[in-house]
């Protein structure tokens, strides 16, 4: 995932989680609205309830590469926000890929 395609900024993340449209399951919420730029973008939130700063680090680079290969950014349509819940099993990637990549193709529908 390129850095251009990530929310950055705390008001960013703030527009998309106040508008309140939402899907979730067992380890992800994800916010979304239609993009504001003319490329989609997704930002990734990991809280200090998933663990130390080492564990939250990999938690990201994880989710990134789910949505690597799940997701043409080219082609994505939304500025997302992927809030992990604290339920988050590091340790299962596959449960967890198959997971967001269904909440992915869901917000892709809408």
């Amino acid at each position: 995932m390129k850095k251009i395609n990530r929310v950055k900024k705390y008001s960013e993340f703030q527009e998309i989680m106040n508008l309140r449209k939402f899907t979730r399951n067992e380890f992800f919420t994800i916010y979304y609205r239609e993009k504001t730029q003319e490329y989609g973008r997704i930002g990734i939130l990991v809280t200090r309830k998933n663990g130390n700063a080492v564990s939250r680090v990999k938690i990201k680079r994880q989710v990134r590469a789910i949505i690597d290969n799940t997701l043409n950014l080219k082609e994505w349509k939304k500025d997302c926000v992927v809030l992990i819940s604290k339920n988050y099993d590091k340790e299962n990637f596959s449960k967890a890929e198959t997971l967001l990549a269904s909440l992915l193709n869901t917000i892709k529908e809408k």
